[in-house]
């Protein structure tokens, strides 16, 4: 089922890109709760990357990588936003906006692939809600 392939792809890309940046913004903050915040985020992001690939494997895919130009853009540019203005308050912005474009994404995803199978919509739908959990619990650092 080719949406099945393409949603379990577009959602694997959008935790990479996640996995990519937080460890730049982590780097930047000398605040140990954000740091910590922060690192249970990325963790949860490697179990949700890890489900993802297990589906992807046990539907006999293979998994697309995000391009090699989109990580280092985005990796730079988190860099750039980050020397620019390293607090704590700018950090969690940069999070926040980062999950809103994954939750975006992610809910675009579905709605373009909806004739995929329901385990793979729920784990798109349950991306988004990831996610919007993540973008909760960052708003007390604004």
């Amino acid at each position: 089922m080719m949406d099945n392939e393409n949603l379990l792809n577009d959602l694997y890309q959008n935790v990479q890109m996640v996995l990519e940046t937080l460890p730049q913004i982590r780097k930047s903050t000398k605040d140990c709760d954000f740091q910590a915040l922060l690192d249970q985020q990325e963790a949860a992001y490697h179990e949700q990357e890890e489900a993802i690939q297990q589906e992807i494997r046990e539907q006999g895919f293979h998994a697309e990588d995000a391009g090699e130009i989109l990580k280092t853009y985005s990796e730079w540019m988190t860099k750039l936003k980050a020397i620019r203005d390293s607090s704590t308050s700018h950090l969690a912005e940069m999070c926040i906006q980062g999950y809103t474009m994954g939750m975006i994404q992610s809910i675009q995803s579905w709605h373009k692939y909806c004739n995929a199978s329901k385990q793979t919509l729920s784990m798109a739908k349950h991306l988004s809600c990831f996610h919007q959990g993540s973008i909760e619990s960052l708003k007390k650092y604004l």
